[in-house]
């Protein structure tokens, strides 16, 4: 408990929109948007979005405006305006000055490294919130930008906004952000992501060069995309792949990848890895198949096959995975 009504109020709300929506929670959810504290203004954010409550959506935009008049002092990292921003996506907001208005913000403060932009990830909530209201030219202006950002928080938004936005137009901005390259994996595995949404053959014809990189977080990525695509014909690609790497790591990410397909092609190739002569190998197929989920007769017979390699470590990786 703190010595603030309006915290502990809000803590005691329980988060569900039916709990959220009533006359009694909204009041102190006004109360929390409006508070001198940007952790509380968070946390009741937080709660709208998981909520998914829309009523509020005047009172988050408010609180947006007021936290950005003296932002280092109302809200130090940013922590309550991109709270709201969250919300608004969640609850599909669709008058665009807010998100336009943050979508260029910064707000530079000192940090024991040395100055930081701590509006970086907001940027790239706002090239979300952008996506189904505005025309498509006007989000591929702004994540042009946004994909060049010194921030890696404001280019996975873009990515991630691009990946949204579904179309073919984005193929050249990604292609090109592909091409030259970005220091952290994960954003380059959103951009293979948003591509081959955008562009589903060229795409995966596109994003599987990039299998081969000597970078093994890059690979890692790349078939991670591919997988979670579920495209056709992207089995024998990952299969293939599997067979070409020597990292231990990388495969074992790769068969997980593989995993994800949840074909029956899939299943079958995983299963057959389950064998007593590469034991490793057979422990990350088993915990490849569990990404199947409860599928059929999946897990007898993931158990039969890991019964047949009599091998203990191997059995006790199936209870681990599948049982507990």
């Amino acid at each position: 408990m703190t010595d603030d009504p309006i915290t502990d109020q809000l803590r005691s709300l329980t988060r569900s929109e039916d709990s959220l929506s009533s006359d009694a929670s909204q009041k102190i959810l006004r109360a929390a948007l409006a508070h001198a504290s940007n952790r509380t203004v968070q946390k009741a954010a937080e709660m709208i979005a998981e909520a998914e409550v829309a009523s509020l959506n005047a009172d988050l935009v408010k609180a947006y405006w007021r936290l950005k008049r003296n932002p280092l002092k109302k809200d130090p990292g940013c922590l309550g305006k991109t709270a709201i921003l969250k919300a608004l996506v969640q609850v599909e907001y669709a008058d665009m000055d807010v998100f336009r208005d943050g979508i260029t913000y910064q707000q530079l403060e000192p940090h024991w490294k040395g100055e930081i932009d701590s509006a970086a990830e907001l940027r790239g909530v706002c090239a979300i919130g952008l996506v189904h209201f505005t025309p498509a030219l006007e989000v591929l202006n702004h994540c042009a930008v946004l994909l060049s950002d010194p921030w890696p928080e404001a280019r996975l938004g873009a990515a991630q906004a691009l990946g949204a936005l579904g179309q073919i137009e984005a193929g050249p901005l990604l292609r090109l952000k592909l091409r030259t390259g970005d220091s952290e994996a994960e954003i380059h595995g959103e951009c293979c992501s948003a591509l081959l949404k955008a562009d589903r053959e060229e795409g995966l014809a596109f994003v599987k060069q990039f299998l081969t990189s000597h970078d093994a977080d890059q690979c890692v990525q790349t078939a991670l995309a591919l997988g979670e695509s579920r495209l056709p014909g992207t089995f024998d690609i990952l299969r293939n792949t599997w067979g070409r790497r020597s990292e231990l790591n990388v495969r074992e990410s790769l068969l997980l990848c593989i995993g994800l397909l949840r074909t029956t092609e899939s299943q079958e190739f995983l299963l057959s890895l389950v064998d007593k002569r590469d034991i490793r190998t057979a422990a990350d197929a088993v915990k490849a198949l569990r990404l199947n989920g409860p599928t059929g007769d999946l897990r007898e017979r993931t158990e039969a096959a890991v019964e047949a390699t009599e091998s203990d470590a191997l059995l006790r990786t199936f209870r681990e995975e599948w049982l507990s």
